[in-house]
């Protein structure tokens, strides 16, 4: 999450505020707690360590490595159908002709994370 522009803790909780209710396990807090990144460059730099382990990488260029393995257009592709899909599963309602809605990006991935937290809290 920090990667794609949510770079603090507050703004992680912030995004899933609405998700979890008091009676669910908290597994943004759970995550956030165990998580040693503070910024997009550390967590940049962790995921590529773990992509690439052994390679010495600056942390610009893992951010925009990681970045382009997921962000970049010419890169990946879901197409019309794989859009409609994701959008019917996470209950979002991205446009089919968006210049970025053929690109799994932050919108996607926080909404794959509430649906993830509200099966494993049995809510859906």
């Amino acid at each position: 999450m920090r990667v794609f522009g949510l770079e603090t803790d507050e703004s992680i909780k912030q995004i899933f505020a609405d998700t979890i209710d008091e009676d669910d396990t908290d597994y943004v807090e759970i995550t956030l707690k165990k998580d040693t990144t503070t910024d997009a460059l550390s967590a940049a730099e962790f995921i590529y360590n773990k992509i690439r382990p052994g390679e010495l990488v600056d942390p610009e260029s893992a951010l925009d490595y990681i970045r382009t393995q997921f962000l970049d257009p010419e890169r990946i592709n879901l197409g019309r159908i794989a859009r409609r899909k994701i959008n019917a599963k996470l209950g979002l309602k991205r446009s089919f002709d968006a210049p970025n809605a053929n690109v799994f990006d932050l919108e996607d991935m926080v909404g794959a994370f509430k649906y993830l937290i509200n099966l494993s809290n049995v809510k859906k």
